[in-house]
């Protein structure tokens, strides 16, 4: 994700029970800059699933057609 991208993802990702496992970006060159999230969670599936879901929808990204992520 993009650097405005992060704390969304940051704030929204514990509230669904997910721990940060480390945040760091991967090339020191891209443009837009790049950042990466590491979660782990032990967990209801289902209530997981929504969690990143609602993390991902904090985000920029667009879903591919068919409703695929």
């Amino acid at each position: 994700m993009i650097a405005k991208e992060v704390q969304p993802v940051l704030v929204a990702l514990p509230r669904g029970g997910a721990k940060l496992g480390e945040a760091r970006h991967h090339n020191l060159t891209d443009d837009p800059h790049l950042f990466f999230v590491h979660y782990w969670a032990v967990g209801d599936a289902v209530g997981l699933a929504k969690a990143i879901r609602r993390a991902v929808d904090t985000t920029n990204v667009v879903p591919m057609p068919g409703g695929a992520a």
